[in-house]
């Protein structure tokens, strides 16, 4: 599902005294080495905005940070995260009831203050969640999760350094970013036994283990999850199998997206993943040249060069999937350990009117 068409290049509708580009700021927040959740970097984006308008009225400040979130959204290379922190803002300023004596410029002062604590107070989530998912994790247990998640990683550090408990974990190779290396070496330098799997070895492992678990990028009101590439062919495996699969999440991860399936997930791409190219597009009839057969003939044989597929192939790939609530067995997050059908109470509790 494709997002509705934003000029990026459109200059915000503002009088600000200072230049600010509200998607650079964004983007800055999410390029550091240890970055933003990216709803939080979309609060916090918006929250900067706010402080260098000129906005007068209830109504201007709206309309600016509506356009400012869908430039977030279609500049952004995972729209739905940003959305649920966009979302949560303007939800937040739509509540509020300023004292008639206040100006507006102190209201704006106030609205960013309130903004920035939510931001600083963001990691006390994952430190909820970790306590929350120590109660599934068991002396002995063999793990399974998914690429790299800060909240799946606090909740095993948790439970290995604060309850001293001793376990042993799988996780995906995550491409192709290769963002499970990151989990195996924090896991590693944490003494926490720790072996990277193939994504294509997800199905062959988990007899293995006794449960999966996966962070995500979003909750959907469905109670499904938006996560990055494979999540959604591990929950199959675990389902297959009898294993429990747990998501952890924060709140502010929890987004009013209903999706039907895989292709309802909203993108910023100007093509669906995975798409044909019509048949008399040159690139389709372009010839190429055919690899030799990368083999290992003998045990002592070296490993063979592998293939790889090109930078314009993998880029027509999805970078994110939809785990259906089905195969979901708990979702582990900051205001409780819930089923995925509560998902939808608690955004009730939210956005309800």
């Amino acid at each position: 599902m494709a997002l509705p068409a934003v000029d990026e290049d459109a200059p915000l509708v503002t009088p600000s005294p200072q230049s600010f580009d509200v998607v650079k700021h964004f983007g800055a927040l999410l390029e550091r080495d240890d970055p933003m959740p990216a709803p939080v970097a979309a609060m916090e984006a918006l929250a900067e905005l706010v402080s260098r308008s000129d906005s007068s009225t209830i109504q201007e400040l709206l309309a600016l940070l509506r356009q400012a979130s869908a430039q977030i959204a279609a500049s952004s290379f995972n729209p739905v995260s940003a959305q649920s922190g966009t979302s949560l803002f303007l939800r937040f300023l739509t509540l509020q009831r300023p004292p008639p004596e206040m100006s507006f410029r102190e209201f704006k002062a106030e609205l960013v203050s309130r903004a920035r604590e939510f931001v600083r107070d963001s990691g006390k989530c994952r430190a909820t969640i970790a306590a929350h998912m120590s109660n599934f994790i068991q002396d002995g247990n063999t793990l399974l999760v998914h690429s790299y998640s800060r909240v799946v990683i606090q909740a095993l550090l948790y439970a290995a350094q604060t309850q001293k408990k001793r376990f042993q974990v799988y996780v995906t190779e995550s491409r192709p970013f290769g963002l499970g290396l990151k989990t195996h070496a924090v896991l590693t330098e944490a003494g926490i036994p720790c072996i990277v799997v193939l994504d294509s070895a997800v199905a062959y492992i988990m007899s293995k283990c006794d449960l999966a678990v996966v962070g995500a990028e979003a909750v959907c009101e469905s109670g499904g999850l938006v996560n990055f590439i494979g999540g959604y062919q591990m929950a199959i495996a675990a389902k297959a199998m009898g294993k429990p699969f747990y998501a952890l999440a924060e709140s502010f991860k929890f987004t009013r997206l209903f999706p039907l399936s895989q292709y309802d997930i909203p993108s910023s791409l100007p093509s669906a993943p995975l798409a044909f190219p019509e048949f008399d597009d040159p690139v389709s009839t372009k010839s190429t040249s055919v690899p030799p057969t990368p083999v290992r003939p003998m045990i002592h044989s070296k490993m063979p060069e592998a293939l790889e597929m090109s930078d314009e192939a993998t880029r027509h790939n999805p970078i994110l999937d939809y785990t259906t609530p089905d195969h979901i067995t708990l979702i582990v997050s900051d205001i409780g350990v819930m089923t995925p059908s509560g998902v939808s109470d608690a955004l009730l509790a939210v956005y309800a009117e």
